[in-house]
């Protein structure tokens, strides 16, 4: 299955919308995705196809509930559409820059022939430079991906194509708070671009589409600097000749283009200009050209429009492809394991269901309107179309046909306290079973940095990259020493791990589950979000 980076845009955005104050209906989203999770009736999706399976279903719920289809539009399709215009722009712009450039250094009025030697080094050396350039930071940056470490600062040309880029989508996302839905995308423009918020996962990915936008860029400009160079030759007499100071015979002159032609050289074309022929265009101040020969002066032009074609244009070509083919690698690594993508399928893989109490003393499973299927979209209406597909039902335990409980195939390590929770291991089986983890450890610690850091380092050692699991009452409020516990936690101790703060009532009371409009858990969720760190996540105890 093919990920496009607009795809992972909208899957951060609808996400984002759940987590969103006024959705705060935590049981009312469940039900939602594990009717969608029924509704793809595929059991055998590994997490990375569930969740984008999970992605085409809420595009569409989200595109009925904000009632306006064709006029409101996801982020990810925003981005899209900028960033072809974007590329369109910046290869036009480039082209006519290039193409003035070349006609207006080629003027020629008669009495002076055109330097080559400032043509070859600006619009053929300059550009070479600076596409191996832009090649080494390509080359460099897949290495640091594929050692996982983290790129330095980008380049300024990309930095300015990135601020003036995003500033247009958040502009675009605020213009829609008028259409039905769009106050979505205007909570998105007030907050910044969904990839500014998350630059954390996205640093591997975003760094290839603006390397491809300021390659288009240098792209237009070469093909432009050759259309313009072939437009004079082609309406114009011109006259070529070189001088140098360095250079003082036409043999070093000779060595040197040779030495730039040997990309073509095997071509049987005349793109290179005899020694005869370069000792016959030297141009001295002294003599004029009177005695240069017609022959010699126009022999300059193939070398000069195969060497920007070379060195600007097809050199361009190759680092746009090798970006391209980079930008899809690196979306292919894209990690679908964070926590956010966990707790989604946690949520549609959990076997719990809605119950309704009716006045009878019965219960059934509640009722809900059937999900819009992405497979039928745009097609014809079958013979039966007026029939609806009601999800399997199930029963009041809530084992629906299609449910199956989530693997335990991550080790995690918990963390909690020994005072709260002396017992923790009569707890550990209802925590594997919530977030679908496997419990590879558990470790008591006092909530001191100072006192657990040797601790929790030993354990750092041996810990895989499973999520760290950290148990807290959700009475306690969110103070700056504990939060600061936390960030201390992910930085120093577990920088490669996602830290999971699991909210539970106080041990011994009847029920440690949280309900989702508890205050103490919305001030929790209010405080974990302000630290900013996708890779700390909060989570409840669920009855």
């Amino acid at each position: 299955m093919t990920i496009l980076l607009k795809d992972i845009i909208d899957l951060d955005f609808l996400l984002s919308l759940d987590d969103a104050p006024e959705n705060s209906d935590a049981d009312l989203i469940a039900a939602r995705d594990r009717d969608i999770f029924r509704q793809i009736n595929t059991p055998d999706l590994d997490d990375t196809a569930l969740v984008l399976r999970w992605l085409e279903f809420r595009k569409l719920l989200f595109f009925h509930e904000a009632g306006n289809e064709g006029a409101l539009q996801l982020p990810g399709t925003l981005y899209a559409a900028l960033y072809r215009w974007t590329a369109r722009g910046l290869i036009l712009g480039g082209g006519l820059l290039g193409l003035v450039m070349a006609y207006s250094f080629l003027a020629y009025h008669g009495s002076r022939p055109v330097n080559v030697t400032l043509f070859i080094a600006f619009f053929i050396i300059f550009q070479a430079l600076l596409s191996l350039m832009a090649g080494g930071m390509m080359i460099r940056r897949i290495r640091l991906e594929k050692t996982g470490k983290p790129g330095g600062k980008p380049a300024f040309f990309h930095t300015l194509i990135f601020e003036f880029f995003y500033s247009k989508v958040q502009s675009l996302a605020g213009k829609a708070m008028d259409l039905p839905g769009g106050r979505h995308l205007k909570a998105l423009a007030d907050k910044g671009a969904v990839i500014r918020m998350k630059n954390r996962e996205y640093k591997g990915i975003i760094f290839w589409p603006f390397f491809t936008l300021s390659s288009f860029f240098a792209l237009g400009f070469s093909t432009g600097a050759l259309g313009g160079t072939l437009f004079r030759v082609l309406v114009t007499d011109l006259a070529f000749g070189w001088q140098s100071t360095l250079f003082t015979s036409g043999d070093q002159i000779h060595t040197f283009v040779s030495w730039l032609a040997l990309p073509w050289a095997w071509l049987d074309i005349a793109a290179v200009p005899s020694l005869a022929q370069i000792e016959g265009s030297r141009i001295l101040l002294k003599d004029g050209i009177v005695g240069l020969a017609t022959e010699n002066l126009v022999a300059w032009w193939p070398f000069l429009c195969t060497g920007v074609l070379v060195y600007g244009v097809m050199l361009r070509l190759v680092l746009i492809l090798g970006a391209g083919l980079a930008e899809k690698n690196a979306l292919a690594r894209f990690d679908f394991r964070q926590p956010g993508y966990k707790r989604l399928v946690m949520r549609m893989r959990s076997p719990r269901m809605d119950v309704e109490i009716k006045e009878t003393g019965g219960s059934q499973a509640a009722s809900r309107a059937p999900l819009p299927d992405p497979a039928v979209q745009g097609r014809a209406p079958a013979a039966d179309a007026g029939t609806e597909k009601v999800p399997p039902a199930a029963d009041e335990k809530g084992e629906g046909e299609n449910i199956k409980a989530p693997g335990r195939t991550t080790p995690a390590l918990v963390l909690a306290s020994s005072r709260v929770y002396p017992d923790i291991e009569s707890i550990s089986a209802g925590l594997e079973g919530q977030l679908g983890l496997e419990i590879s450890g558990i470790t008591h610690i006092c909530f001191d940095f100072s006192g657990d850091e040797s601790v929790l380092l030993d354990k750092a050692s041996g810990c895989t990259d499973g999520p760290v699991v950290v148990l807290q009452e959700v009475w306690q409020p969110p103070i700056r020493g504990l939060l600061h516990y936390y960030v201390q936690l992910k930085t120093r101790i577990f920088p490669d791990n996602a830290l999971w703060i699991f909210l539970t009532q106080t041990p011994g009371e009847k029920d440690m589950g949280v309900p989702a409009g508890d205050v103490n858990y919305q001030v929790w969720k209010t405080a974990v979000a302000q630290l900013k760190d996708p890779d700390i996540i909060l989570e409840r105890w669920m009855s």
